[in-house]
């Protein structure tokens, strides 16, 4: 039994495919988008232009990639503005040049009313009346065109297009309404094809065809179905002729296909492999079931051309199918006949190669499948399952997959539909079984592998998924995106790279559209490369908005600020408009991104009364004293900016002693200044590195030295959260300097674990920390070595404010009080007491 495309079942009824089939260089419709373009192209074919202007703009917002949608919209406003044009002339009011009594005038206002009416045959004949009083008023012609077209009456308004062009000229308004007539010849011609194909009626479907592709000969689709008819009526010749616009294009593998098999039907065995092989080469432009499709064919051709090694040959990297199978077998008997010198050249006609436009989230994608199957017994509960699904309706749509799975059994398609819904339900153990009962009963596709394994990865049993990745690279049958994705799903960063580049450099990716080509190579972890296809595709034909905020961390990733900040504010406005839904959390995340990256400087201010306890990132030298308290402050500057994570920050920094428990000396005499630079070198670790000059201030302050220090610091949850009112929050904070003239080293370190309440009741920017806390100091100058290094544990709490923040940006800026207590673990008395700490980062 032929393996079935699982996005077959999308293919979309006759009239439908006629409004909304893809272009080669568009992504695929899909969802709010795919339903307002059906309905302005609806609206137009019925002349409600004005609806037609407003659906086809909305869908143009929602998918602005698409470059048919704005030609709709185009045309729908052109046509308008005709319309309008002509009501206004209708309903202008009597004057010397149109009286109220002028007949014509008289005549087109009751065209206008009739048409105001939707009384469209009415308005025909009234502007009829109209031209034929005046003919040499325009706006009398466009009425009657457009009550033509509201009417569906295509063909008379054809007529009366080419005589307002021969009467008022070429370059008039009219050839704008030509193209408008065309597009309704050609959708309502499209429509007559497949219901002529559906009765088998080939002649029907050849004249259809031909009118279709006359009147839009930019669409790929009515070719193919113009070739489909000829051969259908066995007009090999013709159908030859009809394939060459898309033969000189070099890269269209059904024309390739069906020139290969009208080649063979006429006795040219050997041009017909070349353009079998040729098409074989445009891998990177199948999906892997057009793949195997494309090999079953000319599997078949090897048959009737009795040639049994050849079709094991063109079959070997295939398994698991049952179509397969049976033509290996026949290519066993093939061989047998041979050696028994019986006749192995079918005398059977080889039926053509059918023609089956699937829907890919529903745009139009046409592929050859082999021979004329019948129709699928499951259709109807699987594209019901599919509407189920692109509606969220996740009940509805496994009610319909496992009808479809009793009605076809074992289909591969509606297997992998089952988990894939099951998947996006969350029922995840459910789709684990499942796929494990599909893999078991023989599926042997990789896409069902490979989900099998993202479905493990999500519920962590991470050895079962790997090992289903490597399953899937092993077959041999995966195509280049999935196993560039099942690298990097296994970490193989290097050889997804490797393979990335190789496909590319040979071509695998000609003709894919740049936004995926994107995801491949982001994928394949080169962000540069990516972003600059998302970029291009930006440039070109616009971005779908659901990848606006993948472009948005490609351009983080590959180093390009500027621009994933533009992204990241361009994905806060899709969120707005409604293009994308992003959780709370989400949107709060994006901008967080952008307050990160767009910021330039910065500034602290602290107090601080400690045991054992230091200001992070202060340089402050433990004492080896209890009970003291400095305040200061710092100002930074990243004259870099950003760095996508990795940013290098000057700084300047004044801290002083407030109070000293053996009053000892404080106030402005303790003064001690820095100025520094530090560096952050990779975007995913908080590692820094700094060199610092500390300056003598204060009478009392120790003399200027260099320090050089480490930090590295890890968090969980320390950031403000919107989509939940509690949540877990942990630390920690390590720091070694080391001061170069006096050849003194310090450490200090600080590991904290709570859980975090928004105040809502008060501001849902305050927050409060229940926590633990684990601290120590190390001092080298220290004399004595048990207290050179203090250790203290203890409860405390803090409260935060966050605040300075806009539409695009998250709170910039917070207030922190933290208290806290500990009880000395080693060490000397430094390490227990009160740590109190008042921060103001700004």
């Amino acid at each position: 039994m032929k393996k079935t495309n699982l996005l077959l079942l999308l293919l979309m009824n006759a009239g439908m495919l006629t409004h909304v089939a893809a272009e080669e260089t568009d992504l695929p419709l899909s969802g709010p988008a795919y339903e307002m373009a059906d309905a302005a192209y609806k609206s137009y074919a019925k002349g409600d232009y004005a609806k037609a202007a407003e659906q086809a703009r909305e869908a143009v917002r929602l998918r602005p990639d698409v470059a048919r949608l704005k030609q709709l919209l185009t045309q729908a406003e052109a046509s308008q503005k005709s319309q309008q044009q002509a009501i206004a002339a209708a309903r202008k009011p009597a004057s010397a040049a149109t009286p109220a009594n002028n007949p014509a005038y008289i005549a087109a206002d009751k065209g206008y009313k009739a048409y105001n009416k939707k009384d469209y045959v009415a308005a025909i004949d009234h502007a009829q009346h109209a031209v034929r009083l005046a003919p040499a008023n325009s706006a009398y012609w466009t009425l009657l065109i457009n009550s033509q077209l509201a009417a569906q009456r295509f063909d008379e308004a054809d007529q009366t297009v080419t005589q307002a062009l021969q009467r008022f000229g070429p370059r008039s308004s009219f050839a704008q309404e030509r193209v408008v007539v065309n597009q309704n010849l050609a959708n309502a011609a499209g429509t007559q094809i497949y219901q002529a194909l559906d009765k088998q009626n080939y002649a029907q479907a050849i004249d259809a065809a031909q009118r279709a592709v006359k009147y839009a000969p930019e669409r790929r689709v009515y070719r193919l179905l113009l070739v489909q008819s000829l051969l259908g009526a066995d007009r090999l010749d013709e159908a030859s002729q009809a394939l060459e616009p898309l033969l000189q294009k070099g890269n269209d593998p059904v024309a390739l296909t069906w020139h290969g098999y009208i080649r063979q039907r006429q006795g040219q065995r050997a041009a017909a492999t070349a353009d079998f092989e040729q098409a074989l080469t445009l891998r990177g432009s199948m999906t892997t079931e057009d793949m195997v499709n494309l090999r079953l064919i000319i599997a078949d051709t090897d048959l009737y051309a009795g040639e049994p090694d050849a079709v094991l040959k063109v079959l070997e990297s295939l398994d698991g199918n049952a179509a397969v199978a049976s033509r290996k077998r026949s290519a066993a008997e093939l061989r047998l006949r041979r050696a028994s010198q019986q006749q192995i050249v079918s005398s059977q006609v080889m039926p053509p190669p059918v023609l089956r436009c699937r829907g890919e989230m529903n745009a139009e994608v046409c592929g050859l499948m082999p021979g004329s199957p019948p129709p699928d017994p499951a259709y109807a509960s699987a594209d019901a399952a599919y509407k189920a699904l692109a509606s969220n309706d996740y009940p509805l749509a496994l009610s319909q997959t496992r009808a479809a799975l009793q009605k076809s059994p074992g289909n591969p398609a509606y297997q992998l539909l089952l988990v894939n819904i099951l998947s996006r339900d969350k029922q995840l153990e459910a789709a684990e079984r499942e796929a494990t009962l599909a893999i078991d009963g023989g599926n042997r596709d990789p896409e069902m592998l490979a989900q099998r394994g993202r479905v493990r990865e999500a519920l962590g049993k991470k050895e079962q998924a790997e090992q289903d990745y490597k399953d899937v690279l092993q077959l041999g049958t995966a195509s280049v995106p999935l196993q560039i994705n099942m690298l990097s799903r296994l970490h193989e960063r290097k050889e997804a790279s490797r393979r990335y580049n190789a496909a590319e450099e040979a071509g695998v990716f000609d003709g894919m559209p740049k936004v995926e080509q994107a995801y491949v190579a982001a994928s394949a972890g080169e962000s540069k490369r990516a972003f600059s296809l998302f970029d291009q595709a930006d440039q070109e034909v616009g971005l779908p908005p659901a990848a606006i905020p993948d472009t948005a961390y490609a351009a983080l990733s590959a180093r390009r600020d500027p621009d994933a900040s533009k992204y990241f504010r361009r994905t806060v406005d899709a969120v707005d408009k409604g293009d994308i839904a992003l959780t709370l959390q989400q949107l709060f995340e994006t901008r967080r991104a952008i307050a990160d990256i767009e910021r330039t400087w910065g500034a602290t201010a602290s107090l601080n009364y400690r045991g054992a306890s230091l200001q992070p990132g202060s340089g402050i030298t433990p004492s080896g004293t209890n009970n003291s308290a400095q305040i200061g402050g710092e100002v930074y500057w990243r004259p870099f900016g950003y760095r996508s994570g990795r940013p290098i920050e000057i700084y300047a920094s004044v801290f002083e002693t407030v109070y000293n428990k053996n009053n000892a000396v404080t106030g402005a005499p303790t003064a001690q200044g820095g100025i520094g630079i530090r560096w952050k070198p990779f975007s995913e670790t908080n590692f820094i590195m700094a060199l610092q000059r500390q300056i003598k201030i204060g009478s009392a302050s120790g003399e200027g030295d260099w320090i050089a220090r480490l930090a590295y610091s890890n968090s969980f949850g320390t950031d403000l959260r919107v989509d939940q009112p509690s949540w877990w929050t942990g630390q920690i904070f390590g720091e070694v300097g080391r001061y170069i003239d006096n050849k003194q080293t310090y450490s200090v370190f600080e590991g904290q674990l709570g859980r975090t309440y928004r105040l809502d009741n008060i501001n849902p920017k305050l927050t409060i920390t229940p926590h633990v806390v684990i601290g120590s100091d190390f001092n080298s100058s220290l004399k004595l070595p048990a207290d050179k290094t203090a250790i203290g544990m203890g409860p405390g709490v803090s409260m935060r404010y966050w605040f300075r923040e806009d539409h695009y940006k998250a709170p910039q800026s917070y207030v922190d009080f933290s208290l806290q207590y500990r009880f000395k673990l080693s060490g000397d008395d430094r390490a227990e007491g009160v740590v109190f700490r008042t921060t103001l980062a700004y």
